[in-house]
């Protein structure tokens, strides 16, 4: 999408190549805006060179007084991409209901816009943004909306010059015409778009790309198709979505922690995806069981990862315990005697960094719970809903897979449990360290108790 922050930029800052360079940066950006396209390709999108594309790069990636910047670099193991840092990332972060947005038309990549100069794409994305909004292919500007001044982008005959390329290049999707409303007498600008534009539009593959690339890299070379990458891409986009959600009034710190955590987990997950695809290859036949394989996997991680930051809550409370320790610290630094006040300014980080693990822990703990109870909440609602017409084969594989969820979920609770003793932080006490996980087992432990008699009661009634 063109959100409005980007809308605005490119109409305002940009040269002609500039423009298309960031409308290739959005059609190639995966879920965190990351362009997942390599230089020369890059270059080759835009209709470029190599050599001016790294200008406009350098120009990009560097400070522009009150503006953002329009690149940020981001390290990709031995290669260097770069975030589109304008609007939010992809098509996880806008908000439906109050965001304006402009889809991504075919003919924003025609060589014939791409010939179009600054004042024909401003004028044409003008419309374009228009016709998004209100979902209608005729829309109209007022004559000073596009010429307010003098000192406005276009005067007017710039104005007819800038319609009359945009007919020659482009008279087969949109004509602009002047006219004057009816009682006011003021004039506008019409723009009729062909029918159907309004649903010709280019769709991001960059995550699809990027799936692809995770999988065949994790050792398994055959093609993963549409359908499964869509299944695929479903459970990804759940994590980032449940992940961010919770992010809504917390620090922004936190947000981007989250946002590398759902993509740290989804992107592990789809490793270990790939790397068991030979030998569960029927799993590319049925989309919705790859989906749920992928999500099993994801539920995995995730519950490690809440385990790692449950354990860096504890070990750093207990830091924050030892007193004498900072006021050591403390007075060393100062030289001197330090009161309370001090104290808690030097020891402000390490609160921080308390505060943010243990909110990602709660965040993770949630949902990994949600994940469970979905999976379990399944099986009753199934036998409720249907449970007279369910035969007694039914019945036990509804049971035996509980039994599975509930073997699985302890099992990897006890594999956690083993690690933590293992590698955890020994001046944090066992019992402590392992809080998070063996209170987890014990609530788990009750949750599947009830979830079995009501299954039992089920299957008697019916």
């Amino acid at each position: 999408m063109i959100y409005e922050e980007t809308y605005q930029y490119l109409l305002r800052n940009v040269s002609s190549t500039e423009f298309d360079t960031c409308l290739y940066a959005l059609l190639h950006s995966d879920w965190d805006g990351v362009i997942q396209s390599p230089l020369h390709m890059m270059a080759r999108g835009v209709g470029t060179t190599e050599k001016y594309l790294r200008q406009i790069i350098n120009k990009f990636t560097a400070p522009q007084g009150s503006l953002k910047k329009v690149f940020v670099p981001v390290h990709q193991g031995e290669d260097v991409l770069y975030k589109f840092n304008l609007g939010p990332a992809s098509n996880l972060g806008y908000n439906r209901k109050t965001d304006r947005y402009c889809k991504k038309y075919r003919f924003f990549y025609s060589d014939a816009f791409k010939t179009l100069t600054i004042h024909g794409k401003r004028l044409l994305l003008m419309g374009a943004f228009r016709m998004s909004v209100l979902k209608s292919e005729e829309v109209l500007f007022e004559y000073h909306e596009i010429v307010p001044d003098s000192s406005s982008l276009f005067t007017r005959q710039r104005l007819l010059d800038t319609v009359d390329a945009i007919h020659d290049a482009l008279g087969h999707i949109v004509t602009i015409s002047f006219a004057s409303r009816a009682f006011s007498k003021k004039e506008v600008l019409v723009f009729t778009f062909s029918e159907g534009i309004l649903e010709q539009y280019k769709e991001n593959r960059a995550e699809r790309t990027l799936l692809r690339r995770t999988i065949f890299n994790s050792g398994y070379l055959g093609h993963i198709n549409d359908s499964v990458c869509r299944e695929l891409e479903r459970v990804g986009k759940y994590i980032f979505r449940s992940f961010l959600q919770e992010a809504t009034n917390i620090s922004n710190d936190i947000q981007k922690e989250l946002q590398k955590l759902a993509r740290f987990v989804y992107s592990h997950s789809l490793k270990k995806f790939g790397q068991a695809l030979p030998a569960n290859k029927q799993l590319l036949l049925a989309p919705k069981q790859a989906s749920a394989y992928l999500s099993k996997i994801m539920y995995n991680e995730a519950l490690e990862q809440m385990v790692k930051y449950a354990h860096q809550a504890e070990s750093i409370k207990s830091l924050l315990e030892r007193d004498h320790f900072h006021r050591n610290i403390s007075e060393k630094a100062f030289r001197r005697e330090v009161n309370e006040l001090e104290m808690a300014k030097h020891i402000e980080p390490i609160l921080h960094k308390y505060h943010q693990a243990d909110y990602i822990r709660h965040v993770l703990n949630d949902w990994c719970e949600t994940w469970l109870i979905s999976r379990v909440k399944t099986v009753t609602e199934e036998f409720r809903a249907e449970g007279k017409r369910k035969s007694t084969d039914d019945k036990q594989i509804a049971a035996e897979y509980m039994e599975r969820i509930r073997n699985d979920t302890y099992g990897q609770l006890d594999r956690l449990l083993t690690l933590l003793l293992k590698y955890g932080n020994h001046a944090v006490a066992p019992a402590v360290r392992n809080f998070p996980l063996t209170k987890k087992k014990e609530t788990l432990q009750s949750y599947f108790a009830i979830q079995k008699e009501r299954l039992d009661v089920l299957s008697i009634s019916s």
